[in-house]
C-alpha cells in the first residue's frame, strides 16, 4: 500500500496492454461487420441472391418431385440461415401458336411461338386485371384442354382477350394433337420490382420482348404443368429455376467465410445430383473480394500495432524498474536475513497478479467502448451511419487481453528478478556509482539485434511487401516483416542509446567554460548517471517517432487519393471516344463546341510494338500521341514521375526544322476526275496477281482518300496505257464521304498492290507519266482526259520519296528520272524487287518531314527492348513500321498503369499523323479518340449530351473529381487505419505523459538530499528552477529531437509498404509521404504544457526543500 500510487500507473500501462491487444481483435471484428455491409449494400441485391437453374429436365412426377426435393434441400442445408424465402419457377419448351383448327406456317420464320409456366404463390403476388385465376386442367385421354392466364401488358401487345382460344403445337411432336387453350385471366404483378420476380418481371414472364417473334407466355398452375400436360405429352420438358432470396443483413463476419465455402459446396452438389444445373450468385465473389481487400488493409495495422504495444511494455518496463528501484533495499534486506529468490518473486507474482487480473476484466470493456464510440466520428459516418459502432467480444479478443497482461506480468517481473541479485553491499555500491550502462549494452546485445533488424529489413526491401506467397498460392503475412518496422525503430534508439553517453561528455567538455553553476552540475549530473535519463530519452523517442507517422498519415492518405484520381483521369477531365475519324483540329473544335469548354487538346490513344526477330524479342505497348506545348498545361504531372519534367520531355517530342522539300501534287479544285498515263509491270496486267493501282490525296485537314484507278481505253503505239479514277467514288474509307470538289487536294501516293506475289525474286518497273485531273473521263477511242489539267509531268522527282514501312527490311525500290516519258517526256520510273515473302505494296510519295520521329517511352520498355536513350529502332504503328529515336523514358505517366502487361510510347501527334500514315491501305489516319479538357466546371456529364456531330457513339466520362468521389465513397481504408491509429496514439501519448510525471516526481524523491544540500549551500530559487529546468529540457528536446528524426524514415517505411491497393498491387502513383505540421505542433504542445507544468512543479519542490526536512526522510 505504500506505493500506491505509483503501482497506479503501473496498472494504467497494464490495463492499456490488455486494452491495445484486445482492441486487434475487437476492432478487426467491428470493421469486418461494417465494411462487408458496406461492400453487400454497394451490390444489387439481385446479384446476391442464389439462381439455381436446371435446364431440359422433364415434368414427370417422380423425377419432378425429386428435383424439387434435392433443390430444397441443398439450398436449405447452405444457405438457409441467411435466406427471407425461395421461389420456384418453371417453363416449358417451346410450342407453335395458331388460331384453332388452323395448321401453324411451318415457312414463316416469324411464326407466333409460346409456352407454359408457373410460379410458386403466384396467387399472393398478382392482380387480376380482367377474368379469373386459371382452374388446374385435368388429364384427358387426347389432348386436354388448358386455362391459361395472360400479362395484362401482353394482351395489348398481342391484341388478346379474356374468352380467347389457341391452338398450341408442341416443336418436338408437330404430328400430335395440338393443346387447346383458353385465356380466362389477364394479370399483372402487385410489384415488379419484389424480389419475388428476380428483376425480370417485365422482361421474359409477364411480357417478352426480347424475340423477332410474337411470344405468348401463358401462366398455368404448377399441377395443370405437372399433371394433365404431362400426362399427355410425356417428353415435355423444360426449364426450372429456385430462387434463394437473401437477406444480407444476415450476413456477417462470423459466417461470411461459411457461407462461401456453403455455396461452392451446394453448387457442386447439385451439378452432381441433377444433369444441367448451375448455381448463380455473386455473393460468394463479392465476400471474397472484400476479405481480400480486407486483408490487404488491415496489414499495416497489424505492423502498427506491434510498435504501440512494444512503447506500452517499455512504458511499462520503465515503471517497473522505478518500483522496484524504490524498494531494492528492501529487497536486499530481504536477501540478506535469509529470503530465498522465489519467495521474493512469489511477492512480485501476486502483485502483479492481481494487476492483470484487473487488466484482463477492464482492458477489453475499455478498448469495446472506444471503438463504439469511434462510429460517432466523421471518418465512419460512411461506414456507422453516424451511430455507434456495434462490438463482438470474440474469444480471440480475451486471448489477445490475456496475452497483453501475460507480457506486462513479464515486464514487471523481469526488473524484480534483477533486483534479487543485489546484497545490501551492491545496493551500497549502486548508491555511490549509477551505473553508466544497462547489462544489454554492456554485453553488446544490442548489435546482435542490430544485425537481426538489418537483415529483415533487407529482406522486407527485397520482397516489397509485408505479403507472403503460399505453396498453393494463398496469400500469407509473415510475422517477422510485421515486427521489422518495430525492429528498425529500435535499433536507431538503441544506437542513440549506445552514443548518448558521449554525447553528454562532449556536452560536458564545451560546457566547462560557461560562467555560473547551473549549466555545469546539470551537465555533471547527466554524465554521471546517463542511465537514468536514457529510459525516458527512450520513451520519449519512441513516442514522438510513432506521432510522427500518425500526424502525416491522414494527410499522406488524402494526398495519395488525390494523386490517384488525377492520374487515372490524367486530366480534370478526359473523354474516350470508341473510334476516331475527325482531324485534330476539326475534333477539338466539336469538342470544344459540344462541351461549352476551351483549351482541350487531342490525344490518340492507340497501340505499338517492338519485334527483333534476331533475338525474338517482341514487346507490346500503348501508345499515346499527344501535342507538346499543349499537353503540359493540362496533364497531371508529379517530378518523380521521371528524370525530366513534363514540360522538358514533351520539349523532346518536337521535331527539328528541316527544309521543306518540294512541294509537288497540288490537285487543283473543281475537278472530277484523276488519272495518268503508265508502263505498267505485269504485276499488274496479269490477272493471276490480283494487282490494282490506285492513289491517295488528302486535303488541308489531313483527311485521306483512296481512289482505284481503272484501265481507260487501248494502250497507245508507245505502251501507255491511261489510268482513271472519279475523285467522288473513294475505295477507302467509305464512311467519311468522298473530299470536297471546291477545295484544293494534295496527292498522297501513288501505289499499286497486288495479293498473289510471283514466285522466285523478280524485277519490276513501273513508268508513272502526266499525273493529271479532267471534267469528264475520255471516250473510248481518246488518249486522256480531253482538256486536261496538269498535276505533275515528274520532269523532277526529288520531291518524292518511295512508299516504306511495309515491313521491317528495307524498302527494295528505287525511284529516279528518266527520259523515256510519253510524247519524248521525261517519267517516273520505279524499280523493284518482289519476293514472295516481302511486300506486296509499291509506289511513291510526296516528300514530307523528318523519316524518324522522337518518342519516349516507359522504364520498362528499354529494359525489356534493351536500347538505351538515344537509339534507333522501329516501331509497328497504326499497321506500318516507323522509324523513331528514343529521345527519354519515364517511371509512371498520367492514365498509364505500370502493373498492367502494356509498355508505354508517347509520340508527337502532329508527327505521327505524317509518319504513321505513310503506308496506303494498311495505314489509316492517324487520328485522335481522346478529348482531355483543362477542367470539368459547367460541363454535362452525361454521356449521351456529348456525341459529336456526325457520330452516334458516346464517350466513357472521365472526371478527377469523379474519381476522387468514388475513391471516397468507401470510407473502408481510412477508417479502419484512423479510428485505430488515434485511440493508439492517444494511448503513447497519454503513457508518455504519465511515465514523465511519474519518473519525473520519483527522482525528485530520490535526489531530495542532495537539492537540499543545494540549498543550504546558497543555490536561489532561480538557480533551482534553472537547473531543473536544463535537465528536464535536455532529456525533452534530446528524446523529441531524435524521435522527430527517427520518425521521418519510419513514416517513409510504413507508407511504402501499406501502399497496395485492394487488389494487393502497388499503388499507382506511389504513395509520397506527407507531415502535418500542424498535428505535430498540436501534439508537441500537448506535451510541452505537461512537462513545463512538472518542471515548476519539481523546480517548486525542489526549491523548499532543506537539509534537516531531507535527512528526516532517511537514508535515501
Amino acid at each position: 500500500m505504500g506505493n500506491r500510487r505509483l503501482l497506479a500507473t503501473v496498472m494504467v500501462g497494464v490495463v492499456l496492454s490488455a486494452a491495445l491487444m484486445s482492441s486487434v481483435a475487437i476492432y478487426s471484428d467491428a470493421i469486418r461487420d461494417l465494411g462487408l455491409k458496406f461492400a453487400l449494400e454497394g451490390e444489387d441485391p439481385r446479384d446476391l441472391d442464389i439462381e439455381i437453374l436446371s435446364s431440359s429436365q422433364g415434368f414427370t412426377g417422380e423425377l419432378y418431385d425429386d428435383r424439387v426435393e434435392i433443390t430444397g434441400r441443398q439450398l436449405a442445408t447452405g444457405v438457409g440461415e441467411i435466406l427471407d424465402a425461395t421461389v420456384r419457377y418453371g417453363r416449358s419448351d417451346t410450342f407453335f401458336l395458331a388460331p384453332v383448327g388452323v395448321p401453324p406456317d411451318l415457312e414463316d420464320d416469324g411464326r407466333p411461338r409460346s409456352h407454359f409456366q408457373f410460379y410458386e404463390g403466384l396467387d399472393e403476388q398478382i392482380e387480376v386485371v380482367e377474368g379469373r385465376i386459371a382452374e388446374i386442367a385435368s388429364p384427358a385421354s387426347g389432348a386436354p384442354a388448358v386455362e391459361v392466364m395472360l400479362g395484362a401488358k401482353a394482351a395489348v401487345q398481342l391484341d388478346v382477350a379474356v374468352g380467347d382460344s389457341f391452338d398450341l403445337h408442341p416443336f418436338w411432336a408437330l404430328g400430335s394433337e395440338p393443346v387447346k387453350v383458353t385465356v380466362v385471366g389477364l394479370i399483372a404483378p402487385l410489384d415488379p420490382d419484389d424480389p419475388f420476380w428476380f428483376g425480370v418481371a417485365d422482361e421474359s414472364r409477364f411480357i417478352v420482348t426480347n424475340t423477332s417473334w410474337p411470344t405468348y407466355a401463358f401462366f398455368v398452375p404448377e399441377e395443370t404443368l405437372t399433371g394433365a400436360l404431362t400426362t399427355y405429352l410425356p417428353d415435355l420438358r423444360g426449364s426450372f429455376w429456385t430462387y434463394g432470396l437473401v437477406d444480407a443483413d444476415k450476413v456477417n463476419s462470423r459466417n461470411a467465410g461459411g457461407i462461401v465455402d456453403s455455396v461452392k459446396g451446394m453448387s457442386a452438389g447439385l451439378k452432381a445430383e441433377i444433369l444441367r444445373t448451375t448455381v448463380n450468385t455473386e455473393l460468394p465473389n463479392t465476400i471474397e473480394s472484400y476479405e481480400e481487400k480486407l486483408f490487404f488493409t488491415r496489414l499495416p495495422l497489424f505492423a502498427l500495432m506491434v510498435q504501440i504495444v512494444g512503447i506500452v511494455l517499455y512504458y511499462l518496463v520503465m515503471v517497473s524498474n522505478m518500483l522496484v528501484e524504490r524498494q531494492v533495499g528492501e529487497i536486499a534486506l530481504f536477501k540478506s536475513r535469509g529470503a530465498s529468490t522465489g519467495q521474493v518473486m512469489l511477492i512480485y507474482f501476486i502483485e502483479g497478479a492481481m494487476l492483470c487480473l484487473v487488466g484482463v476484466v477492464v482492458g477489453p470493456l475499455l478498448a469495446g467502448t472506444a471503438i463504439s464510440l469511434l462510429g460517432l466520428t466523421p471518418s465512419f459516418s460512411g461506414l456507422s451511419g453516424g451511430s455507434t459502432i456495434a462490438v463482438n467480444y470474440s474469444i480471440w479478443a480475451i486471448l489477445l487481453a490475456v496475452v497483453g497482461v501475460l507480457l506486462a506480468l513479464a515486464a514487471l517481473l523481469i526488473p524484480a528478478y534483477r533486483a534479487t541479485s543485489n546484497s545490501i553491499v551492491n545496493y551500497k555500491q549502486s548508491l555511490a556509482r549509477p551505473p553508466q550502462q544497462p547489462a544489454f549494452l554492456r554485453y553488446y546485445l544490442d548489435l546482435g539485434l542490430i544485425v537481426v533488424g538489418a537483415f529483415l529489413f533487407y529482406q522486407l526491401r527485397q520482397q516489397g511487401s509485408l505479403v507472403t506467397d503460399r505453396l498453393f498460392g494463398d496469400l500469407s503475412a509473415d510475422p517477422l516483416l510485421l515486427v521489422t518496422p518495430t525492429l528498425f525503430m529500435l535499433m536507431i534508439a538503441l544506437v542513440f542509446l549506445r552514443l548518448f553517453p558521449l554525447v553528454l561528455r562532449v556536452a560536458s567538455w564545451a560546457g566547462r567554460g560557461l560562467n555560473g553553476a547551473t549549466i555545469p552540475l546539470g551537465l555533471v549530473h547527466l554524465v554521471r548517471s546517463p542511465l537514468h535519463y536514457s529510459r525516458l530519452i527512450l520513451l520519449l523517442l519512441l513516442a514522438t517517432a510513432v506521432g510522427m507517422f500518425a500526424a502525416g498519415f491522414r494527410a499522406t492518405l488524402e494526398q495519395s487519393y488525390d494523386d490517384r484520381s488525377a492520374y487515372e483521369a490524367g486530366a480534370p477531365a478526359r473523354l474516350t471516344y470508341t473510334r476516331g475519324g475527325s482531324p485534330p483540329d476539326q475534333f477539338v473544335s466539336q469538342v470544344e463546341e459540344t462541351t461549352n469548354s476551351e483549351g482541350v487538346t487531342p490525344v490518340a490513344r492507340m497501340s505499338a510494338s517492338y519485334s527483333d526477330l534476331a533475338t525474338f524479342t517482341f514487346v507490346s505497348s500503348d501508345l499515346l500521341a499527344v501535342r507538346p506545348g499543349e499537353f503540359e498545361q493540362i496533364a497531371y504531372w508529379r517530378n518523380d514521375f521521371a528524370g525530366a519534367s513534363l514540360e522538358e520531355l514533351m520539349g523532346r517530342l518536337v521535331p527539328e526544322e528541316e527544309e521543306p522539300a518540294p512541294e509537288v501534287g497540288k490537285i487543283p479544285a473543281g475537278n472530277r476526275y484523276i488519272g495518268l498515263w503508265a508502263k505498267p509491270p505485269d504485276l499488274l496486267t496479269n490477272p493471276a496477281f490480283h494487282g490494282r493501282m490506285a492513289v491517295r490525296v488528302s486535303d488541308e485537314n489531313k483527311s485521306l482518300w483512296e481512289f482505284t484507278l481503272f484501265p481507260v481505253g487501248e494502250p497507245d503505239t508507245g505502251g501507255w496505257q491511261f489510268y482513271a479514277g472519279a475523285l467522288d467514288d473513294p475505295e477507302s474509307p467509305r464512311n467519311q464521304g468522298s473530299p470536297d470538289p471546291t477545295q484544293e487536294l494534295q496527292l498522297d501516293a501513288i501505289f499499286f498492290r497486288f495479293t498473289q506475289a510471283p514466285t522466285g525474286d523478280t524485277r519490276h518497273v513501273f513508268l508513272a507519266d502526266a499525273l493529271q485531273t479532267g471534267t469528264a473521263l475520255p471516250a473510248e477511242d481518246e488518249f486522256g482526259f480531253a482538256d486536261p489539267t496538269i498535276v505533275d509531268e515528274f520532269e523532277d522527282v526529288a520531291g518524292y520519296a518511295t512508299i516504306g514501312g511495309v515491313s521491317q527490311l528495307r524498302q527494295p525500290a528505287v525511284l529516279s528520272r528518266v527520259e523515256e516519258g510519253r510524247s519524248d517526256r521525261y517519267a517516273a520510273k520505279l524499280e523493284f524487287s518482289v519476293t514472295d515473302q516481302g511486300p506486296q505494296l509499291f509506289g511513291f510519295r510526296p516528300r514530307s518531314g523528318a523519316d524518324a520521329m522522337a518518342v519516349i517511352v516507359s522504364e520498362g520498355f528499354l529494359e525489356e527492348t534493351g536500347l538505351e536513350r538515344g537509339d534507333a529502332t522501329l516501331l509497328y504503328i497504326n499497321r506500318q513500321y516507323v522509324n523513331v529515336v528514343l529521345a527519354g523514358s519515364f517511371s509512371y505517366f498520367p492514365t498509364w498503369d505500370p502493373n498492367g502487361r502494356e509498355e508505354l510510347v508517347v509520340a508527337n501527334l502532329d508527327t505521327i499523323q505524317d509518319l504513321a500514315a505513310r503506308v496506303p491501305v494498311l495505314a489509316t489516319g492517324a487520328y485522335p479518340n481522346e478529348a482531355w479538357l483543362p477542367s470539368a466546371d459547367g460541363m454535362d456529364l452525361d454521356p449521351e449530351a456529348l456525341v459529336l456531330p456526325g457520330s452516334s457513339f458516346a464517350p466513357e466520362v472521365t472526371t478527377e473529381a469523379g474519381l476522387r468521389e468514388e475513391a471516397g465513397s468507401d470510407p473502408l481504408v481510412a477508417a479502419s487505419w484512423e479510428g485505430i491509429l488515434f485511440l493508439s496514439f492517444a494511448s503513447v501519448l497519454l503513457l508518455t505523459a504519465l511515465g514523465f510525471v511519474v519518473y519525473s516526481f520519483l527522482t525528485a524523491q530520490s535526489r531530495s538530499l542532495e537539492f537540499a544540500i543545494l540549498r543550504t549551500m546558497g543555490f536561489s530559487t532561480r538557480q533551482i528552477f534553472g537547473l531543473v529546468s536544463f535537465e528536464q529540457i535536455f532529456v525533452i528536446v534530446s528524446g523529441a529531437l531524435v524521435g522527430t528524426f527517427l520518425g521521418m524514415p519510419l513514416s517513409g517505411l510504413m507508407i511504402d509498404f501499406m501502399g497496395v491497393n485492394e487488389r494487393g498491387e502497388d499503388v499507382i502513383p506511389p504513395i509520397v509521404t506527407q507531415v502535418s505540421w500542424s498535428t505535430v505542433l498540436t501534439v508537441y504542445s500537448l506535451l510541452a504544457v505537461v512537462f513545463v507544468a512538472t518542471i515548476v512543479a519539481l523546480a517548486i519542490l525542489y526549491s523548499r526543500l532543506s537539509v534537516h526536512r531531507a535527512l528526516r526522510m532517511g537514508e535515501l
